[in-house]
């Protein structure tokens, strides 16, 4: 072979592969897309309603997930998460929206604690979005979760022209009287008009005004409101009359009423 040949060696061209990003964690927000991916989001339920506070749910433990007739109507919104690139990726939040073409099949969820006739036929021609069981893993509760969802939220809003977002919020507390100064407080100031009042069912209904608030300051209560029930006010949400308990799930139950013209455009930017 000659000194020529041995110099035309064929070129190969380098290839850089970055594998930084491979361990990178990543966090998607997206709707379902199949069973599969709803059955993911039930489970995320069931381990934050039920095992995560350790609740003994007969009619439900052998299933291990959350779900209902309502279900199969909505839309899941669900958050993702995975270590790296090739980690399996699993749901750490939800939130189901119900709205007003769907629920024709089923009615919304809110019906089954409170009457909520009179504000539907007062937004008879509008479009209404129910918002529920709305979960975070607790290992995420502090990773701006809940803002991931609401701004795709905020975009199902835009693209299916929602004027009245509502729905229920919970305290982690069945017990009224432990939780009396706060329900006097969203009583007291954020109750929804006359006119399209939402109360809870007679059958059901917990008086929620009960505390004296003299001598409280607004700040110790607001403090200890949920972080859901905050953020609904924030927007500038209103409260219906009377709360609801839940001795299954063991929460007490509030309805939240939130026209979309009414959500603070100032807190709405720094939110979504």
């Amino acid at each position: 072979m000659s000194t020529e040949q041995l110099t035309k060696v064929p070129f190969v061209k380098k290839v850089n592969i970055i594998t930084s990003n491979f361990f990178v964690p990543k966090i998607d927000c997206y709707f379902a897309e199949n069973k599969k991916e709803i059955k993911a989001a039930q489970r995320l339920r069931y381990k934050v309603f039920f095992s995560e506070r350790d609740r003994k749910i007969i009619s439900l433990k052998y299933f291990k997930k959350d779900s209902d007739r309502y279900d199969q109507y909505a839309d899941h919104l669900i958050v993702t998460h995975r270590n790296g690139k090739f980690s399996k990726s699993k749901v750490i939040g939800t939130y189901r929206l119900l709205n007003s073409k769907s629920a024709r099949y089923c009615g919304f969820y809110s019906k089954e604690e409170f009457d909520i006739d009179k504000m539907l036929k007062s937004h008879s021609n509008e479009n209404l979005l129910e918002l529920s069981r709305s979960c975070i893993h607790k290992n995420f509760r502090k990773k701006n979760v809940l803002q991931y969802m609401w701004k795709k939220i905020h975009h199902y809003i835009l693209d299916h022209n929602i004027d009245v977002l509502f729905g229920m919020a919970s305290f982690l507390n069945e017990k009224p009287e432990e939780i009396k100064t706060e329900l006097t407080y969203l009583y007291k100031k954020f109750l929804m008009d006359e006119k399209i009042k939402v109360k809870a069912l007679d059958k059901y209904k917990i008086n929620m005004n009960i505390a004296d608030l003299n001598n409280v300051s607004e700040l110790s209560i607001v403090k200890n409101l949920p972080t859901l029930v905050k953020a609904y006010l924030r927007l500038g949400a209103k409260i219906g009359d009377g709360a609801v308990t839940d001795n299954i799930v063991k929460t007490t139950d509030i309805f939240v009423y939130l026209p979309y013209k009414n959500i603070s455009k100032t807190y709405l930017k720094k939110f979504i």
